[in-house]
């Protein structure tokens, strides 16, 4: 297997791993390549400094766009305000999941069309990790990824004899699986993998970067209902590891972004299984859960479960594995400064 190299992620056709026919490898066959217009970090992280409080504002916004337009919808279906406004604190967010799938689907659309107005403005340059030919193979790569590692987390666990169908049908829980994965898929990805991977990595390069941004990813989620430190930390291995890795291999966000939607909603709006962040009576599924916590997951689901870990962080490094081939991995600064002077 050859590898085509790039320093510096220089122009030239997408990275993909050969075999002596000149065949993509197998493992590049299952991974979107990066387009040329992707794989220049030149100006990524020009005013910084405007950037972050940028991004972090634009998360805010879009869950406030999000909860606001839910609630809003709520009111106009016939709830009292107070009714609307206790349903909508607190996890009980379940009981209005029309409204908030709405305006999941109005918070992301004006997140995606922001970001890329808003950054191309403050950095003089194209949007890469949203612009540019092949997002929807990007995006349904991901969906479909998303969607096969949760569906072996759940084998798994019935295996074991840890999940249980229940029932069958249909119920509220499918939306609030639907919320959960396009509020997640696109705002969490935006900040998290559009802003701050993006950022660290111009200054620590690409390992390190990845390492701090899944710690912040798992450090987040220790707000959610039922969290822990090792909740937080399962998630930083299967879940912040993975969806940066998705980035670096495809220097865009269309992949990270399938991927998680697809895990968020499969997770609670199929196999019915809590979602960090958004309690789940059940998906299409009821299911049933029995064992210990390490896994089940506990008050977390599925991904607080040490398969999940196993299994996640699994396809994260291979995906970092998959990134590092392509020639996608950046050095520190301070080794690029040193290489630059000894050239």
């Amino acid at each position: 297997m050859t590898r085509h190299s790039s320093p510096g992620l220089s122009p030239g056709a997408p990275l993909v791993g050969r075999d002596q026919a000149g065949r993509p490898g197998f493992f590049d066959r299952l991974l979107p390549p990066a387009d040329e217009s992707a794989r220049t970090v030149e100006g990524s992280a020009r005013r910084w400094g405007v950037q972050l409080p940028l991004g972090i504002l634009l998360h805010v916004l879009l869950q406030m766009i999000g909860i606001g337009t839910g609630l809003a919808l709520s009111l106009l279906l016939g709830e009292t305000t107070m009714d609307a406004i206790a349903r909508a604190g607190g996890h009980r967010i379940m009981l209005m999941p029309v409204g908030l799938l709405v305006g999941s689907v109005i918070a992301a659309s004006v997140g995606l069309a922001a970001y890329s107005r808003l950054m191309r403005l403050v950095r003089g340059r194209a949007v890469c990790e949203l612009a540019g030919p092949g997002r929807l193979r990007e995006l349904g790569t991901g969906l479909v990824w998303g969607t096969a590692l949760m569906m072996a987390v759940i084998a798994v666990l019935a295996a074991m004899g840890a999940y249980r169908i229940v029932a069958v049908g249909w119920d509220k829980g499918i939306l609030i699986g639907l919320v959960a994965g396009i509020m997640g898929g696109v705002g969490e990805e935006l900040l998290f993998r559009g802003v701050l991977l993006r950022l660290l990595e111009a200054w620590l390069g690409s390992w390190w970067a990845l390492t701090v941004t899944a710690v912040l990813f798992g450090a987040v989620h220790l707000s959610n209902a039922g969290a822990s430190p090792l909740g937080a930390a399962a998630i930083a291995l299967e879940a912040g590891i993975l969806l940066g890795a998705c980035y670096l291999v495809t220097r865009r966000l269309w992949f990270a972004i399938g991927l998680h939607a697809a895990w968020n909603f499969v997770q609670g709006g199929v196999f019915g299984s809590d979602i960090s962040g958004a309690v789940n009576s059940r998906g299409l599924f009821e299911a049933s859960f029995s064992g210990p916590d390490l896994l089940t997951g506990g008050s977390m689901g599925v991904e607080g479960s040490i398969v999940t870990v196993v299994v996640c962080t699994a396809a994260g490094a291979a995906m970092a594995f998959a990134a590092h081939r392509r020639g996608f991995i950046i050095p520190p600064v301070w080794r690029r400064r040193r290489q630059e002077r000894e050239a």
